[in-house]
């Protein structure tokens, strides 16, 4: 069984918060590539603190409805918190294994970010969400190759951060390239025409450019538990990271993004 590599709970739920006011734009911007309607049925697989979740149920209003899934109680319990602060209504939270989820023909939009990275078997999950896409309904997918990740200058707590990171996600049973494959995994499910795009972040300044060491102090647990590296060697890289990243004159740029949509024919 796989593990989920980076920390959950409240302190999760913070740093997920960083990540969504950090990727919504391009998320957006694939929702109205996508033509999502009002009163559209979508699920969020892997909604984690349910950012995404929330902007699906305004995007689809009340005549719509968003079911966001996850494993993480607390982070569902405050996406319920902050559904009811923004009067989302039309937003459910579920806790459930995804890996135990299946609804044939059931939602308009099926959805999921940056999940399947930690999945062992992502194809698997692809062929049940779109056996849950509903005629004339649409397939969504983001998820990252990590070997995009880049820096300049060249920094060795930034290239500890990537290997390290990436190392754990394998040793926990899923694959940090997964972004790249999953054209290959939508074609292996019989999804018909799948369009893909990339887009990659680019930090010089701001919150965002905190990402990777957020991810790094966030996943060190579990990088030290799995052997990818020892607590040391992470403290020492993490105090090397935070010096990188407060420099105004380093430039971090994310890992590459794929995002793949696919129609449902009538």
């Amino acid at each position: 069984m796989e593990r989920y590599v980076i920390r959950g709970g409240r302190e999760g739920y913070d740093r997920l918060l960083l990540l969504a006011r950090n990727r919504w734009p391009d998320t957006s911007a694939l929702f109205q590539r996508a033509g999502i309607r009002v009163g559209a049925r979508c699920i969020d697989l892997g909604c984690g603190g349910g950012e995404v979740t929330i902007e699906l149920a305004q995007l689809v209003g009340p005549q719509g409805s968003v079911t966001g899934i996850d494993m993480d109680a607390v982070k569902l319990g405050l996406a319920r918190a902050e559904a009811a602060r923004r009067g989302a209504v039309n937003a459910e939270f579920r806790a459930l294994n995804v890996n135990d989820w299946d609804e044939p023909a059931t939602y308009d939009v099926v959805y999921s970010r940056f999940l399947l990275q930690h999945l062992r078997h992502p194809a698997e999950l692809i062929r049940r969400m779109w056996s849950a896409v509903r005629a004339e309904g649409v397939i969504l997918v983001e998820d990252a190759d990590f070997d995009g990740w880049c820096c300049d200058p060249p920094n060795n707590a930034f290239e500890f951060f990537v290997r390290a990171y990436s190392e754990a996600i394998h040793r926990s049973g899923g694959d940090h390239s997964c972004g790249r494959k999953l054209l290959a995994y939508f074609r292996e499910a019989g999804i018909p025409n799948p369009e893909v795009a990339v887009v990659q972040p680019v930090y010089v300044e701001g919150e965002a450019k905190w990402l990777p060491w957020s991810t790094l102090e966030a996943s060190a647990e579990t990088i030290v538990s799995v052997g990818a590296a020892s607590a040391a060697e992470v403290r020492a890289a993490l105090a090397g990271l935070d010096q990188f990243t407060r420099d105004p004159e380093t430039l971090i740029s994310g890992p590459r993004i794929f995002q793949l949509r696919a129609y449902r024919s009538a």
